[in-house]
């Protein structure tokens, strides 16, 4: 039996909604660990999302090859769908947590981005902040904390993740499927 081609769309479209979730998830299981170094916890998050990755396009792609060869025929093959589909997750994901304008880009539209200052830098905007909100009423952006700004910046990782993971979802199934979907010969 081919590729149902409609199956593959359908699967695509489910993985893509489904990494949009995992950088979200993985971010809750990665923010409650004590605290680690920055890039420590970058890392971890990049292979928790891998990890989650894998185990949702494995899923997606065995049910390609059940669909297309009447059942699971080749494990092994499936196995390497995933294992392609995690990895070009995990290049993606790691485009926000490695290049800044590619992470702000996304995470600005949900997320206002505080820059991190210096202790003369943040004196002399709480004197502007204080004085504007003397005059007008109004509230500034303060400055924040090195602590603060890698918390930010961790979850503008998180939300720029979601973006560049949904896409690598939907991609990772279309790759995937280039081994999975490949029914080995009978006799």
């Amino acid at each position: 039996m081919p590729l149902d081609i409609n199956l593959l769309y359908g699967e695509m479209a489910g993985s893509w909604i489904a990494h949009l979730a995992i950088p979200v998830a993985a971010s809750m299981l990665v923010g409650v660990l004590p605290y680690m170094a920055p890039s420590t916890k970058v890392m971890i998050f990049i292979g928790v999302c891998t990890a989650f990755s894998f185990v949702c396009q494995y899923g997606f792609l065995a049910m390609l090859q059940s669909s297309s060869c009447q059942g699971i025929k080749d494990y092994g093959s499936v196995f390497r769908g995933a294992v392609m589909a995690a990895l070009i997750t995990a290049g993606m994901i790691a485009i926000p947590a490695y290049v800044e304008p590619m992470r702000l880009v996304v995470s600005m539209m949900f997320f206002d981005h505080k820059a991190l200052l210096t202790p003369e830098q943040a004196a002399a905007q709480k004197q502007i902040v204080e004085a504007a909100s003397a005059i007008a009423h109004q509230r500034g952006g303060a400055a924040i904390t090195p602590d603060e700004y890698d918390d930010q910046t961790f979850q503008e990782i998180a939300s720029g993740a979601s973006y560049w993971a949904a896409f690598a979802g939907a991609y990772g199934v279309g790759i995937g499927s280039l081994t999975a979907a490949v029914c080995p010969a009978t006799a």
